[in-house]
This record gives C-alpha cells, sequence and structure tokens, in this order.
C-alpha cells in the first residue's frame, strides 16, 4: 500500500506587507512480505520560501493604550521589504515490525532529518524613554543547519505467570544532533507607533556569534505491563547517557560541554469495571537532555521533571458517551525561557511545579447531535528560582475552557451535511516572569460547515469551510515581555477539500 500527502499554501499575513508560502510533500509505502513483516518507508520534504511574521508587539499599544492609542491588529514592527525567514527541511526513515513468533516481536523505527533556516528580520525591542511614541528597533540575521539521526530497536515478548498476563517490551534507543548556527544582531531604525513609516531601515550590525551544537543520547529501557481480572498494572524504568557541546568558533573554538547520565521510571494502575468506568493512578519521571548555549555560552543542563496523576475514565461498550477527569501534579526543572534582553536566546530558569484539574467529556445525544467538552485548572508557580520565586510563568492561564457542538443530517435531501460551532475560553495570564502585568481573559468562537461526499462514490472525501474567530474578536493572546506581545489571529475563513482513494 502508498499513500501521497501534499500540501501548497499561500497566504498574507495579518500583519502589513508579511506573507507566508508553503509546500510540502509526504510520500510513503507499506511492503508486507507475509502474514508476520511489515516494513513502512516514510519521508516528508518541506519548502517554505515566506515562513510568516516572527515580530514582536510593545505592551503599550496592546494590552494597554499607548501613545496613539491601540495598535492595529495589523501593525508590524518589523520592515515588509527588508523582512523574511525561509524554511526547508528534509525527513526519511522507516518503521520496521516482525513477528518471530506467537510471543515475540521485533521493531525498529528509524529516522533521518534536516532542516535549514535562513532568518533576516527587524524587531521591535523597546519604546523610547523620551518619546513614548516611538519604538526602537533591532535587527538580526541568522543562517542555522540541522542534522539529527534517531533509531529505536525494541523487543516485545507477551507470556503469562500464574494468572497474569504480562507483555513485556525491551529496547535502546540512540539519538545524535548537530546544529550550526550563525547569528548577526544590530540596530535599525525607529518607527513611529502613531505613524509608522516603513522603507527606512539604516541597518547597523555590530555583534557576532557562530557556533555548533553537538548532541548524543543513547538510553536502555524495559517496561512490563501485567494484567490479572480487571487489574492492570504497568512498570517501567530508563536508563539515559548523553552528551552535549558547543563549539564557539569566533573564540579560538573554546568548546563547553555537558554530561548527563539519569535514571527515570514511570508506573501505572488501574481498575477496569464491568460499566465502563476506570480510576487509575500513575507516577511518572522524565530527563531531557537540552542542547544549545545561553547569551554567554554556557551550555544548559538537563530537563528532568515528576509527574503524579490520579483520575477516572468512563468508556462504556455503546461508545455512545465518554468522559475523564485527572488530578495532578507536574514538577519541572531547568526549564527555558526566551532571555528578555537577548531575545534570539534562551535562559535556563529554576523549578516549575503546576497543580490542577482536566475535565472532558465527550457524548452523541442523538445520531444528529455530537457534543466535546473540556475544562483545565492550572495553578502553576517558580517553586525554586533566583529571580522568580513564588511567581506565575508567563502565557500560562489558570482556567481554560472549550465547549463544541455539531449536527449531521441523515436520510434527507440534505444527508452528509454537517454544520458546527463552538467556543473556546482563556483566562487572564501574566505577561512576563516578574509578573509585573496581566493579559485580560478572551472567549472565541469558531464554526464548520461540511459536506461527505460519499453519496458521489468517494467514501473519506469531504470538501468544506472552517471559520476561526467567527465574530472577528480583537484580543492579545500572550505575552512573555513587557516588549513581547501578540494580537490573536483575526476572521480566518478557510475551504478544504479532501479526497481519498
Amino acid at each position: 500500500t502508498y499513500r501521497l500527502t501534499g500540501l501548497a499554501s499561500d497566504q498574507d499575513q495579518q500583519q502589513i506587507g508579511e506573507k507566508a508560502k508553503r509546500y510540502s510533500i509526504a510520500p510513503s509505502f507499506t511492503w508486507r512480505p507475509d502474514d508476520k513483516t511489515s516494513f513502512t518507508f516514510l519521508s516528508s520534504f518541506l519548502n517554505e520560501p515566506y515562513a510568516g511574521w516572527f515580530g514582536y508587539l510593545p505592551k503599550q499599544g496592546t494590552v494597554s493604550s499607548g501613545a496613539g492609542g491601540k495598535l492595529p491588529t495589523s501593525f508590524s514592527d518589523g520592515e515588509p521589504d527588508y523582512d523574511k525567514i525561509s524554511r526547508t527541511q528534509k525527513i526519511i526513515g522507516y518503521a520496521f515490525e516482525h513477528a518471530l513468533n506467537d510471543n515475540w516481536t521485533v521493531r525498529q523505527n528509524l529516522r533521518y532529518s534536516q532542516i535549514d533556516m535562513d532568518y533576516k528580520a527587524i524587531y521591535g525591542s523597546s519604546i523610547s524613554t523620551a518619546d513614548p511614541s516611538v519604538l526602537t528597533r533591532g535587527a538580526a540575521k541568522m543562517k542555522e543547519h540541522l542534522n539529527s539521526f534517531e533509531v529505536d530497536t525494541q523487543a516485545q515478548n507477551k507470556f503469562n505467570t500464574a494468572n497474569v498476563e504480562h507483555t513485556m517490551l525491551l529496547g535502546i534507543d540512540y539519538r545524535r544532533v548537530r546544529n550550526d548556527i550563525w547569528h548577526a544582531y544590530g540596530s535599525a531604525s525607529n518607527l513611529n507607533l502613531v505613524n509608522p513609516q516603513y522603507g527606512n531601515t539604516d541597518v547597523q550590525y555590530y555583534s557576532y556569534s557562530s557556533e555548533v551544537d553537538h548532541q548524543q543520547q543513547t538510553g536502555l529501557y524495559i517496561q512490563d505491563q501485567a494484567e490479572w481480572e480487571r487489574w492492570v498494572l504497568t512498570l517501567g524504568g530508563r536508563y539515559d547517557w548523553s552528551k552535549t557541546d558547543s563549539v564557539n568558533r569566533l573564540s579560538n573554538n573554546s568548546v563547553s560541554k555537558q554530561n548527563d547520565n539519569e535514571f527515570t521510571w514511570r508506573g501505572g494502575l488501574n481498575y477496569l469495571f464491568d460499566n465502563g468506568i476506570s480510576p487509575y493512578l500513575s507516577y511518572s519521571e522524565s530527563f531531557l537532555p537540552t542542547s544549545g548555549t545561553d547569551y554567554a555560552g554556557k551550555t544548559f543542563q538537563a530537563s528532568r521533571a515528576k509527574q503524579y496523576e490520579a483520575g477516572i475514565k468512563y468508556i462504556p461498550d455503546a461508545g455512545l458517551i465518554s468522559a475523564s477527569i485527572a488530578l495532578y501534579q507536574l514538577t519541572k526543572s531547568k526549564n527555558l525561557s526566551t532571555d528578555p534582553e537577548h531575545v534570539f536566546y534562551s535562559l535556563q530558569n529554576g523549578e516549575v511545579r503546576s497543580r490542577g484539574i482536566e475535565l472532558e467529556t465527550k457524548a452523541a445525544l442523538t445520531s444528529n447531535i455530537d457534543i466535546l467538552g473540556s475544562y483545565a485548572y492550572t495553578d502553576a508557580k517558580y517553586t525554586k528560582d533566583e529571580s522568580y520565586q513564588g511567581n506565575r510563568p508567563s502565557e500560562v492561564p489558570k482556567h481554560m475552557a472549550s465547549l463544541w457542538g455539531d449536527y449531521t443530517f441523515h436520510e434527507t435531501a440534505l444527508s452528509g451535511l454537517t454544520v458546527g460551532i463552538g467556543s473556546r475560553y482563556s483566562s487572564s495570564t501574566y505577561g512576563d516572569s516578574a509578573n509585573s502585568f496581566k493579559v485580560k481573559p478572551y472567549t472565541i468562537w469558531n464554526a464548520v460547515i461540511k459536506y461527505d461526499l460519499a453519496r458521489f462514490n468517494l467514501p473519506g472525501s469531504t470538501i468544506g469551510v472552517n471559520v476561526d474567530n467567527l465574530f472577528n474578536k480583537e484580543y492579545v493572546a500572550s505575552c512573555w515581555a513587557t516588549t513581547a506581545c501578540y494580537y490573536g489571529a483575526e476572521r480566518q475563513i478557510t475551504a478544504t477539500a479532501t479526497f481519498r482513494f
């Protein structure tokens, strides 16, 4: 069997003069020489001549009124004739599986990827202290070439001990990444926020960096899922070895190194009732090596996390309704956040703890009406951090909710037609890690109308129209610094056509 997916996109951006173009193709095929063996070749190729707008807007004029009131949602802090971000991506790999017998199965997944990015842009850096109607601007250029190779080899064994059914997994994975980065930073002409005039760039570059980052990671893992009557117990462990280094080519090829080794484990227990209710408990740890350096050239330490979770899932055999509730606590250390003083670099913060509850339900009320609803409460704060102790991370709402409903026509002249409408809500968020200001809450409505072409002998094929931000609400989606805010997208109407052969 084979599959071919393609995409072509050409759109004007919300910001003045900005555009985005994207072309991609993803061919794949599966070969099954017998009923015990399968080999799937996977690939994807992406070309983005214009990757869109990547600017920043100041708090004054978006969250609060500026010198000239509020900035229009089409405002750009850059230069349309100067800014250009392009990207290409190539990915090839395979997924292999072979059943040795009724108990043993071996698998291997391999992927090689290459990403090239060329970035050139002018961006807003701060509001002038002498004249609040003036936005001072910086300029940046970047070339990045990234190669990565990943392979995961595992064996699965199914066996019984007494009345317990086991599914055991043993494996080893390996990952290697090389990232070649060149940066240039400088200044650009100021921009008047009240009466912006584009075309005068006056770019002067004065700061450069050139480095090559390497990362290697090897992991050994084992997992056993044991089922006894209605109980399911899952236990797994993993040990990782990682090496990270960064070579500074502008400083006599000086090398910064970071080596990390870590054992992590996970466990879960749940019980399956006849009526579809399944309570569960779980604990998991994670270890994630982080490549790159901060502005001072220091390599990042690996990030570590621990999560506790308890919940109940309800999935009856009829499948007309499902629901879940989960309580969790996630503690993560060595988080990365954007450096507000050097926006193309990251800072490694201390520890962040998130506690919360998540609810989700899906129901087929009738053969025509489906609804989907969700709610999440998140209590997040820095628990160990020299600068932000006790503060709430930016861009993290305390409350989020969504509700969606659709109606599908059957056995009428409109058979195959589906119409749907829904909304999503986000409570206020802090606009920076210092918690110096807040971004207001917002509610956005979306709608869809689509038609199933099965009655025209095209099963699985549809045409439709999606409308995002149905009422064209103007809102600030998020901020992570006083100079880095983002408007939410204006109303977008997208026509879609999907054909399956």
